[in-house]
């Protein structure tokens, strides 16, 4: 499975204050299987990791938002962070940018806090998910069916709840990745536009 992702392309959204693992070890293990992955931010230069209490790494970014087109990906990576998914969730074009991958069921994997953004495109009702605790009340009434497992798929949609499932988290991300789209379910919210 870790060497047939050539010509794959994986874009991760982020701000600054994201968790530097949740980041950088699907990123390693994406580019390690051959898949070209690239950092898509609001900002443009380098966007800033958080580590457990404390600011780290500062990671390149490829694209801006305003750059990057969501049809040119195969895959969109949402790592978590309490500052960054919050960041982003009020960015309409960072919100549209996720809803492209929800609407057209291509694979899209999220840890943590990083479902936060996917709440605001109204396309998570009825999708079993998972997250890190302390969202979610705020999945649930959004209409997503939460449950605690360390990784969970529903249609394509991977999420797990925190670095330390990582290693489940990585394995089903290379496995959507080789899967590609699913069938779509139906699309709630078109009014978002990029």
């Amino acid at each position: 499975m870790a060497n047939n992702m050539e010509g794959k392309k994986v874009a991760i959204l982020t701000e600054d204050g994201f968790e530097e693992v949740e980041l950088t070890s699907p990123m390693n293990v994406l580019e390690e299987a051959g898949a070209e992955v690239h950092v898509i931010s609001p900002r443009s230069g380098k966007v800033k990791a958080w580590d457990h209490d404390h600011w780290s790494i500062e990671i390149p970014v490829d694209k801006t938002v305003d750059e990057a087109n969501p049809e040119d990906y195969d895959m969109l990576l949402l790592p978590g962070g309490v500052l960054n998914p919050d960041s982003l969730r009020t960015n309409r074009k960072c919100v549209a940018f996720a809803q492209h991958f929800l609407q057209a069921a291509k694979p899209l994997a999220a840890i943590c806090h990083g479902p936060q953004l996917l709440i605001e495109t109204g396309n998570i009702s009825g999708r079993v998910m998972t997250s890190y605790e302390s969202i979610k009340t705020d999945l649930v009434n959004a209409g997503a069916n939460w449950v605690d497992k360390e990784v969970v798929v529903d249609n394509g949609l991977v999420t797990s709840r925190s670095p330390e499932d990582l290693e489940a988290f990585n394995k089903k991300v290379l496995e959507e990745l080789a899967e590609g789209s699913h069938a779509a379910r139906g699309v709630v919210n078109q009014n978002l536009k990029i």
